[in-house]
């Protein structure tokens, strides 16, 4: 009797292993056809049966007290902001504070009336950008784009799936530090089959490499790409995101080069990253092209793109609360920003002091220039040809296998979450990008000492 209740128990255990088993694969299976890896990281996190530590994804969690203090708590809603009243690219009342804003970051130039335009997203930005280029004859699907590599895995969507448009990275190789230079790029558009790329894509402060770049190499490149007769997109999401003393930032528009063809030059700008608010997804395109302020603003023959991807009625309550109006600005994003500054150096300086502490490297560990944006590259190539426990479960199928085994490891035995490089076209495998302000600096720095942990179990 006993033996039997046993064996019919081992069963019960065996058959629900199973069970356990094949949900598991059905699940991997579900997010391994998920394309956006940053969403495949956000969709295992969420569906995780176990507690993870997510630094794979640019969050920001390093402001939400104070947002939701002097934001989120006090914002009310009327009956205007359940119509239709607002223009998709923001109400002008809205759109003359931020402007002021942007000024005093990139350009006194920026006119509110004409240049700048709300989206949901940044990404919302820039794939308006490619239709505007697209539209008014600049562009056309199958043209090339020139992106220095590695960089953010969201360009290729922006661009490529629905404005038809083809990436070209430019490897930054030759060194641990994947260093932008003019020769790279050039190397890249003389190699590009025809027709030759007719945009180039910078990212200021650089992510994943947590880079400003210098004022006379993007003089360099400007003035290279406009010989060329490129368009420059700018990509400043992270420009508040400077985590030392030394503001080493340097804006596409404050160039001479800008000013000798400022329809030429398009900026990207956010509340995503500098602001923590990711999941309001609020994009701001910078432009002076005609071309942008005929699709944006629309005409007599056009909708306006930012119709397809507004700035609604919600999202305006809240971003009126932050900046204020018209005949109220307020003061608050600049005081925000400071408060920023200070609690991104000391997320920023935990971090790395852990990272020192347990031999994990970094690509521009060394550099003191390297403090911009949110991210450490970390430099795990050492541990790609270790012997990994068997029955590990792939999350990523569309890089080098070793790379994509090293992560599976991190995310089975250490519960880390990290972006492999890969996916961001990083020139050699075994880089993966930590995101220090997606979760507390506590959590954060247990994350990096487990993962110091399993690195020493290989």
């Amino acid at each position: 009797m006993t033996q039997t209740m046993t064996g019919t128990g081992e069963r019960q255990d065996t058959d629900a292993a199973a069970g356990t088993i094949a949900r598991r694969a059905v699940a991997m299976e579900r997010l391994r056809r998920i394309a956006d890896p940053e969403e495949r990281v956000v969709a295992y996190a969420a569906a995780a049966e176990e507690k993870v530590i997510n630094l794979g994804i640019a969050n920001n969690v390093l402001l939400f007290q104070l947002l939701h203090d002097n934001v989120f708590s006090k914002v009310s809603l009327t009956e205007e902001d359940a119509k239709y009243v607002a223009p998709p690219y923001g109400v002008q009342d809205l759109l003359d504070p931020i402007t002021a804003f942007l000024r005093q970051r990139f350009s006194p130039g920026i006119d509110p009336a004409y240049d700048v335009y709300a989206t949901a997203g940044g990404s919302g930005a820039l794939e308006s950008l490619a239709f505007a280029l697209i539209h008014g004859g600049v562009l056309a699907p199958g043209d090339r784009v020139l992106l220095p590599a590695p960089f953010w895995p969201g360009f290729l969507w922006c661009f490529e799936q629905r404005p038809g448009l083809k990436c070209v990275p430019a490897r930054l190789d030759g060194n641990d530090q994947f260093t932008l230079t003019l020769d790279a790029l050039k190397r890249a558009y003389d190699n590009s089959p025809d027709p030759k790329p007719k945009l180039l894509v910078l990212t200021n402060p650089h992510n994943p490499l947590g880079v400003n770049y210098e004022k006379k190499l993007l003089e360099e490149i400007c003035r290279w790409a406009l010989d060329k007769q490129m368009h420059i997109v700018s990509d400043e999401i992270y420009s508040h995101s400077q985590s030392t003393g030394t503001d080493g930032f340097t804006s596409v528009l404050s160039l001479d080069a800008y000013a000798t063809a400022p329809d030429r030059f398009h900026l990207v700008y956010g509340l995503t990253k500098d602001f923590g608010l990711s999941g309001f997804r609020i994009g701001l395109l910078v432009s002076k092209s005609n071309n942008v302020r005929k699709v944006m603003q629309g005409d007599e023959t056009w909708k306006s793109l930012a119709w397809f991807g507004p700035l609604d009625s919600l999202k305006t309550a809240y971003v009126r609360q932050l900046f204020g109006t018209t005949k109220e600005p307020s003061d608050f994003p600049a005081t925000l920003m400071k408060d920023y500054r200070k609690n991104l150096k000391d997320a920023h300086d935990r971090a790395a002091t852990t990272l020192k502490d347990k031999k994990i490297r970094y690509v521009g560990q060394d550099e003191q220039s390297r403090n911009a944006a949110q991210f450490f590259l970390l430099d795990l190539s050492a541990y790609l040809d270790k012997k990994f426990p068997e029955g590990l479960d792939l999350l990523y199928h569309e890089i080098d296998p070793r790379e994509a085994l090293l992560e599976a490891y991190l995310r089975n035995d250490a519960k880390v979450l990290l972006l492999p490089g890969g996916d961001m076209h990083c020139p050699r495998p075994g880089y993966f990008r930590l995101c220090y302000t997606a979760d507390t600096p506590d959590n954060v720095n247990t994350a990096i000492t487990d993962i110091a942990a399993s690195l020493a179990k290989l």
